[in-house]
């Protein structure tokens, strides 16, 4: 139940504080899918540049291999696994609540800033659950704990700021930043164990460097204020104003 915890935890709140009103807000955007292709492709970016690269280490004949077995049945419930635990388990509580929330006070940059080390902190008990990515990053890594658990640090705040950008151009749809969330966890899957194209310290660092590659043009194009360059009243928050606190 722990995985659930994120979003049971923002249905409860904000049952208890905006009533069904708040409810159906959060529902609405796991139903929100009518939005343009390019965020489903901006999303889906977060897996295709970590297989791209696993592909060139591939073809210069430096993979490690395959390390479980790729059975049909096993492809679909790492697939499905993939998307319950984190994505559809987390979700609803920090871009269905926490971040507009967040956004509704702070800019794009300074609510990611906010919910970043949250995020983050909420998965420690991870890395003492055998079996979990967290975990296994602490076995595969190369060097001391510390530093797998700092570069880990390092791709949630990235990520955190990216799923931000997708959440104000998607008209705050779930599906989109369930989708992201499921590519930067299943890149992982994908890359080293299903495929074996990566050792985990080498896709550890060319995701962080992809990562912030693509939170620098991010912040470029659209900026980090708002990360859109949609009118104020269009973004899927609405600002608190000074007159209204």
């Amino acid at each position: 139940m722990y995985i659930f915890s994120p979003t049971i935890s923002a249905f409860l709140v904000v049952s208890l504080a905006e009533g069904k009103e708040g409810v159906l807000k959060i529902l609405r955007g796991y139903i929100r899918w009518k939005v343009h292709w390019v965020w489903y492709l901006a999303a889906a970016i977060l897996l295709l540049a970590p297989l791209a690269v696993g592909l060139v280490v591939f073809l210069i004949g430096a993979s490690p291999g395959s390390s479980v077995s790729l059975t049909v049945g096993n492809v679909f419930y790492l697939i499905g696994y993939g998307l319950l635990a984190g994505p559809i388990s987390e979700e609803g509580g920090w871009r269905g609540l926490m971040l507009p929330k967040l956004e509704s006070k702070y800019n794009a940059l300074i609510s990611g800033l906010i919910l970043g080390p949250i995020w983050f902190a909420w998965h420690i008990p991870f890395y003492f659950i055998e079996g979990s990515n967290q975990w296994e990053s602490l076995q595969n890594g190369v060097g001391p704990a510390v530093f797998s658990i700092s570069i880990y640090f390092v791709l949630v705040m990235v990520v955190t700021q990216i799923l931000t950008f997708l959440y104000n151009n998607s008209k705050g749809s779930l599906i989109i930043t369930i989708l992201a969330h499921f590519s930067f966890n299943f890149s992982s899957v994908l890359v080293l164990d299903m495929l074996g194209l990566l050792n985990q310290t080498t896709f550890d660092i060319s995701g962080s460097v992809l990562g912030v590659l693509y939170l620098a043009l991010i912040f470029i194009v659209y900026g980090y204020k708002k990360m859109s360059r949609k009118d104020e009243e269009d973004l899927p928050f609405q600002k608190v104003t000074n007159s209204e606190n």
